[in-house]
Order: C-alpha cells, then sequence, then structure tokens
C-alpha cells in the first residue's frame, strides 16, 4: 500500500485536499470521483516523507496525544450526525500512521458485527481496560459522544503533564550528558597522555590517575566483552523500562511526584466512569488498570471490596494506605454527601495538579545547584589528578637564579 496526495474539485468548484493509502492512482481517482467529482492533482508520497509523517504521526508509537487526537475527531463526527462506521472512515481518510492502522481496524471488526467496545477490547495495547469500560457504557447510555469526548480530555490533560515532566528534566539530562561525554573523553583521551609523560619521567602518579589507567587497560583488552555487555544492558532497560521507571520515581524527592501523578490519573479516569453510569465498585477496579502500578492496582482492588460490603468511598480508600492524600479524601467525602462525586474528583485532580506542577520547579530549582556542585568536583578531580604530580617536579627542582 502506498500513500497518495491528491487535490480534487466539486461540481461547486470547491477545493479538497488530502492524503489517502491506496494501492496505486487507479483506486484512488475512483475513491475521488464517487466521493467528490472532478481530479485535479494525484502524487505519490516519496518513501523518506512517508516514514518521517508515520513518525511524527504514530506509526512507531501510540502516544496520549495519538489516542486525544482520534477520540476527539469521533467525538466531533459523532456530535454531527454521522454514523460511527462513517466517522471511523473519515477519521482514517485524513490520518496516516497509528491513527490510520487503529481505525482500519475498528472498521474492520465492526463490518464484522462487534460493537465499538468490543472492537477496541481486540486492541489492548492501544486501549485500556478502563476506556473500553467507558466505551461500552457510553453505547448502552446513548452518549457515546460525550464520553469520547471526556475520554480526549483525559488524554489531553495526560500528555500536557507528560510535556510538563519531560521540560522539566530537559535542562539537567543535556547538563548531565554534556558532562559525561567530556569526562569520559578526558579519561580516556587526555589524561592517558599525562599517564605516559609522568612514567616516562619516572613521577608516581596520583591514585585518580592509577585508576584511570587500570580501568582504560581493562576496557581495551576486553572491549568486546564490554560492548556485548553494554548492549546487554540496553536490552534490558529497554524491555524493563516501565519498571525501572517506577523505581525511579520511589526514589527520594520523586516517591511523592509519583504518587501524585498516579493519584491524578486515578482521580480523573474514576470521575468519567461514575458518569457514564458504570457503578462504583467496578469502576474502582477498572480504574485501578489504569494506573500501571501494582501496588497502587492492589489498594485500589481492596477498596473496591470494601465499598461492595457497604463502606463509604471516602472511608475504604483511607483504610487502604496512602492510595489518595488527605485533600483528595476530603473531596470525595463531600463530592459522596452532595451527590457530586464525579465533579468532585475532577476538582481534586486538579487541585492536585497544581501542586504537582509547584513542586516539580521546585525540585529543578533545587536540583541544578547540586548537579553544578557535582560538575566543580569532577573537573577539580580532573585538575588535580594531572597538575599534583607536576606541582610535585616542580617543587622539586633546583632554583636557578
Amino acid at each position: 500500500m502506498n500513500v497518495y496526495r491528491w487535490c480534487a474539485r466539486d461540481k461547486q468548484g470547491k477545493k479538497f485536499c488530502c492524503e489517502l493509502r491506496a494501492g496505486n492512482e487507479k483506486e484512488v481517482a475512483e475513491f475521488i470521483r464517487s466521493n467528490y467529482g472532478y481530479v485535479t492533482k494525484i502524487e505519490k508520497i516519496r518513501h523518506w516523507e512517508e516514514v518521517y509523517a508515520n513518525f511524527h504521526s504514530g506509526k512507531f508509537a501510540i502516544d496520549d496525544g495519538i489516542r486525544e487526537s482520534f477520540f476527539r475527531q469521533l467525538s466531533a463526527l459523532l456530535d454531527g450526525g454521522i454514523s460511527l462506521i462513517k466517522g471511523l472512515e473519515m477519521v482514517k481518510l485524513k490520518s496516516r500512521g497509528g491513527i490510520y492502522e487503529v481505525s482500519n481496524s475498528l472498521i474492520k471488526n465492526l463490518n464484522r458485527g462487534f460493537s465499538l467496545s468490543a472492537a477496541m477490547n481486540k486492541q489492548k495495547e492501544i486501549f485500556t481496560p478502563a476506556s473500553v469500560k467507558i466505551i461500552e457504557a457510553g453505547e448502552n447510555s446513548g452518549s457515546l459522544s460525550v464520553l469520547l469526548d471526556e475520554l480526549a480530555d483525559y488524554y489531553k490533560n495526560q500528555n500536557e503533564m507528560k510535556r510538563f515532566i519531560r521540560n522539566a528534566c530537559i535542562y539537567p539530562c543535556i547538563v548531565v550528558s554534556l558532562t559525561a561525554c567530556t569526562f569520559i573523553f578526558f579519561v580516556f583521551k587526555v589524561l592517558p597522555i599525562f599517564v605516559e609523560l609522568y612514567s616516562s619521567l619516572g613521577i608516581e602518579e596520583t591514585t585518580f590517575l592509577k585508576l584511570i589507567d587500570f580501568a582504560e587497560v581493562n576496557i581495551r583488552y576486553f572491549r568486546w566483552e564490554a560492548a556485548c555487555f553494554f548492549l546487554f544492558f540496553l536490552g534490558v532497560t529497554y524491555y524493563q523500562r516501565e519498571r525501572i521507571k517506577e523505581g525511579c520515581f520511589k526514589l527520594p524527592g520523586l516517591s511523592s511526584c509519583y504518587r501524585e501523578m498516579m493519584e491524578i490519573r486515578y482521580c480523573r479516569v474514576l470521575s468519567i466512569m461514575l458518569r457514564s453510569g458504570i457503578a462504583i465498585p467496578i469502576a474502582l477496579t477498572a480504574a485501578a488498570e489504569a494506573l500501571q502500578s501494582r501496588e497502587m492496582n492492589e489498594k485500589s482492588i481492596m477498596a473496591s471490596y470494601a465499598v461492595t460490603r457497604g463502606a463509604r468511598i471516602s472511608q475504604a480508600i483511607a483504610l487502604n494506605g496512602e492510595l489518595f492524600s488527605e485533600t483528595s479524601i476530603e473531596f470525595i467525602s463531600i463530592g459522596e454527601d452532595s451527590g457530586k462525586l464525579p465533579e468532585m474528583l475532577l476538582e481534586a485532580a486538579d487541585v492536585i495538579n497544581n501542586e504537582l506542577q509547584a513542586k516539580l520547579k521546585n525540585l529543578k530549582a533545587s536540583v541544578e545547584p547540586i548537579l553544578l556542585i557535582i560538575i566543580a568536583f569532577l573537573v577539580g578531580c580532573v585538575i588535580f589528578s594531572v597538575a599534583s604530580p607536576m606541582m610535585g617536579l616542580i617543587s622539586g627542582m633546583p632554583e636557578y637564579i
């Protein structure tokens, strides 16, 4: 299948331009004539353009931004009175990469008689169980477009939070990367020159230079073993990236941020599920699956069991460890008393989100001077290891007048 960029005009002279995946230009022309009118241009997109477009449209990864775009487009089309299959075909027509493949798979399953929720459930790597249950509730209640729009809002908030965290980490990561590269260059290119110089002059090396010399000799001797170990390390890191990510967020200073991120996600998913009419115990269990945290997942399931036995939601959550902060529990209790639990869950998520952003800004401000201190220490070690033997040589030379 190739991707073609085309332009057409209808009988009123209105111009349309879009892209379409098809086997050849003849199929594109037939599609245009049957849906628009007159063909004005058809051109095949070159391979590098397609790769670039697929990369940015999500063929190689389906992220929250892609999910938001998909749910938003589909919701708008259903609001306009377009049928579900026709709406998915229009979404597919305007998209490439990830959204194109997702829409195409959903259309095939819908034509086979599956509901939208059942079709989405077949793509578990893209649609979470919580999303599937929300869609199923929307199908049963007739409010599918509303819930699709709420899911789009949820993924928009998730994407904005990830972007905020990513931007906060850019500067420290750049500083650490440049420092590491510079340090490695000095260790393996510059310092060996001084090691050879001091050895030829019979000057005793510092402990730091001895360690560097020892490391360089062993790395050169075991370079293939070191390369295999490095590749193995990269592979393990890639396949265990979720556990590593979760472990990093348990470090001091980040554990509270991670818990608040999970809490925000939980509140928003639970709010959507309750508004869609899903029973509270089922919603508690399904929302836990969106957390991607085994510990918080288990606590949420225990809270669901407590609610099934007749406990209030706020009481069940408070009894199951640090699943929610005191702020959220207060909002949930108020929501239960007022009958506005979904709205209060969203309020709680917004409050915690603002607190989290402030905390991350403060954390970033405190990390930067620590990084500068570490860099200064490393630079001092390098300078001392190089200059100390030289100063000893100079001080031992006779003075000439």
